[in-house]
Protein backbone atom coordinates (compact mmCIF):
# COMPACT_ATOMS: atom_id res chain seq x y z
CA UNK A 1 0.00 0.00 0.00
CA UNK A 2 1.40 3.39 -0.99
CA UNK A 3 1.54 6.17 1.58
CA UNK A 4 -1.18 8.79 1.16
CA UNK A 5 0.92 11.70 2.45
CA UNK A 6 3.96 13.07 0.71
CA UNK A 7 5.68 16.29 1.66
CA UNK A 8 6.69 18.90 -0.87
CA UNK A 9 5.16 21.23 -3.43
CA UNK A 10 3.33 20.32 -6.62
CA UNK A 11 2.54 16.75 -5.57
CA UNK A 12 -0.27 15.15 -7.55
CA UNK A 13 -2.76 12.62 -6.19
CA UNK A 14 -1.31 12.70 -2.67
CA UNK A 15 -1.83 14.81 0.41
CA UNK A 16 0.86 17.32 1.30
CA UNK A 17 1.45 19.01 4.64
CA UNK A 18 -0.45 22.08 3.48
CA UNK A 19 -3.36 19.90 2.35
CA UNK A 20 -3.43 18.34 5.81
CA UNK A 21 -3.36 21.83 7.37
CA UNK A 22 -6.38 22.85 5.30
CA UNK A 23 -8.25 19.72 6.37
CA UNK A 24 -7.37 20.25 10.03
CA UNK A 25 -8.56 23.87 9.76
CA UNK A 26 -11.83 22.72 8.22
CA UNK A 27 -12.36 20.07 10.91
CA UNK A 28 -11.63 22.63 13.64
CA UNK A 29 -14.12 24.96 12.00
CA UNK A 30 -16.79 22.25 12.09
CA UNK A 31 -16.27 21.26 15.74
CA UNK A 32 -18.15 24.24 17.29
CA UNK A 33 -21.14 23.89 14.98
CA UNK A 34 -23.01 20.98 16.65
CA UNK A 35 -23.02 22.88 19.96
CA UNK A 36 -24.34 26.03 18.30
CA UNK A 37 -26.98 24.03 16.44
CA UNK A 38 -28.18 22.10 19.50
CA UNK A 39 -28.07 25.18 21.75
CA UNK A 40 -30.62 27.00 19.57
CA UNK A 41 -33.18 24.23 20.18
CA UNK A 42 -32.20 23.29 23.74
CA UNK A 43 -30.92 26.36 25.66
CA UNK A 44 -30.48 24.23 28.81
CA UNK A 45 -27.38 22.72 27.19
CA UNK A 46 -25.63 26.05 27.72
CA UNK A 47 -25.57 25.56 31.50
CA UNK A 48 -23.97 22.11 31.55
CA UNK A 49 -20.62 20.65 30.60
CA UNK A 50 -21.17 18.03 27.92
CA UNK A 51 -19.70 16.55 24.76
CA UNK A 52 -21.00 19.41 22.63
CA UNK A 53 -19.43 22.07 24.86
CA UNK A 54 -16.11 20.20 24.82
CA UNK A 55 -16.23 20.07 21.01
CA UNK A 56 -17.03 23.78 20.93
CA UNK A 57 -14.20 24.73 23.28
CA UNK A 58 -11.69 22.58 21.43
CA UNK A 59 -12.78 23.79 18.00
CA UNK A 60 -12.74 27.48 18.84
CA UNK A 61 -9.42 27.14 20.65
CA UNK A 62 -7.85 25.46 17.60
CA UNK A 63 -9.01 28.17 15.19
CA UNK A 64 -6.64 31.02 14.38
CA UNK A 65 -6.82 33.66 17.12
CA UNK A 66 -7.67 36.40 14.65
CA UNK A 67 -10.63 34.38 13.39
CA UNK A 68 -11.81 33.63 16.93
CA UNK A 69 -11.63 37.33 17.82
CA UNK A 70 -13.45 38.25 14.60
CA UNK A 71 -16.20 35.72 15.36
CA UNK A 72 -16.50 37.10 18.87
CA UNK A 73 -16.81 40.62 17.48
CA UNK A 74 -19.39 39.48 14.95
CA UNK A 75 -21.45 37.86 17.69
CA UNK A 76 -21.25 40.98 19.86
CA UNK A 77 -22.35 43.16 16.93
CA UNK A 78 -25.19 40.97 15.71
CA UNK A 79 -26.14 38.83 18.74
CA UNK A 80 -26.84 36.15 16.17
CA UNK A 81 -25.49 32.63 16.47
CA UNK A 82 -26.73 32.00 12.94
CA UNK A 83 -24.41 34.66 11.53
CA UNK A 84 -21.44 33.17 13.39
CA UNK A 85 -22.48 29.68 12.28
CA UNK A 86 -22.44 30.58 8.60
CA UNK A 87 -19.32 32.74 8.79
CA UNK A 88 -17.39 29.79 10.26
CA UNK A 89 -18.63 27.59 7.43
CA UNK A 90 -17.83 30.25 4.82
CA UNK A 91 -14.28 30.69 6.13
CA UNK A 92 -13.65 26.93 6.02
CA UNK A 93 -15.08 26.67 2.51
CA UNK A 94 -13.15 29.71 1.26
CA UNK A 95 -9.83 28.41 2.54
CA UNK A 96 -10.53 24.96 1.10
CA UNK A 97 -11.37 26.29 -2.36
CA UNK A 98 -8.57 28.86 -2.43
CA UNK A 99 -5.93 26.50 -1.07
CA UNK A 100 -7.00 23.71 -3.41
CA UNK A 101 -6.60 26.02 -6.39
CA UNK A 102 -3.32 27.59 -5.30
CA UNK A 103 -1.63 24.43 -4.00
CA UNK A 104 -2.33 22.51 -7.21
CA UNK A 105 -1.44 25.37 -9.52
CA UNK A 106 1.78 27.23 -10.26
CA UNK A 107 4.64 25.98 -8.03
CA UNK A 108 5.91 29.55 -7.46
CA UNK A 109 2.48 30.64 -6.14
CA UNK A 110 2.29 27.49 -4.08
CA UNK A 111 5.63 28.23 -2.42
CA UNK A 112 4.52 31.80 -1.65
CA UNK A 113 1.25 30.44 -0.26
CA UNK A 114 3.15 27.96 1.93
CA UNK A 115 5.38 30.74 3.25
CA UNK A 116 2.38 32.96 3.98
CA UNK A 117 0.59 30.14 5.82
CA UNK A 118 3.76 29.37 7.82
CA UNK A 119 4.16 33.03 8.78
CA UNK A 120 0.51 33.29 9.84
CA UNK A 121 0.75 30.10 11.87
CA UNK A 122 3.93 31.31 13.59
CA UNK A 123 2.28 34.65 14.36
CA UNK A 124 -0.75 32.84 15.72
CA UNK A 125 1.45 30.76 18.04
CA UNK A 126 3.17 33.92 19.30
CA UNK A 127 -0.22 35.52 19.99
CA UNK A 128 -1.28 32.40 21.91
CA UNK A 129 1.77 32.62 24.17
CA UNK A 130 1.05 36.23 25.20
CA UNK A 131 -0.45 36.02 28.70
CA UNK A 132 -3.87 37.59 28.24
CA UNK A 133 -7.18 36.42 29.63
CA UNK A 134 -8.57 35.68 26.16
CA UNK A 135 -5.87 33.05 25.62
CA UNK A 136 -7.48 30.75 28.17
CA UNK A 137 -11.12 31.74 27.71
CA UNK A 138 -12.16 28.11 27.26
CA UNK A 139 -9.83 26.65 29.86
CA UNK A 140 -6.24 25.54 29.96
CA UNK A 141 -6.83 22.08 28.39
CA UNK A 142 -8.55 23.64 25.36
CA UNK A 143 -5.82 26.28 25.08
CA UNK A 144 -3.08 23.63 25.18
CA UNK A 145 -4.93 21.51 22.63
CA UNK A 146 -5.37 24.54 20.35
CA UNK A 147 -1.69 25.44 20.65
CA UNK A 148 -0.67 21.85 19.89
CA UNK A 149 -2.92 21.68 16.82
CA UNK A 150 -1.55 24.95 15.45
CA UNK A 151 2.06 23.89 16.18
CA UNK A 152 1.57 20.59 14.33
CA UNK A 153 0.05 22.48 11.40
CA UNK A 154 3.08 24.79 11.32
CA UNK A 155 5.33 21.71 11.31
CA UNK A 156 3.41 20.21 8.37
CA UNK A 157 3.71 23.37 6.27
CA UNK A 158 7.39 23.85 7.10
CA UNK A 159 8.08 20.20 6.24
CA UNK A 160 6.58 20.85 2.78
CA UNK A 161 8.86 23.84 2.26
CA UNK A 162 11.92 22.04 3.57
CA UNK A 163 11.32 19.01 1.35
CA UNK A 164 10.92 21.27 -1.66
CA UNK A 165 14.17 23.13 -1.02
CA UNK A 166 16.06 19.84 -0.70
CA UNK A 167 14.93 18.67 -4.15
Amino acid sequence: MKPRVEFGIDIRRKLTGADLYVRVFQICSLLPLPYMFVATAHPAILSTRNLFSILFDTGISALPRIEAFALSGLYRMTSSEVAVYFVILAAALALGVTAGHVLRGDPERSIRFHKAIAALLALDLVIRVIPVRASIAFGIPAAVCGFAVRAVCLYLVIKDLRTETQR
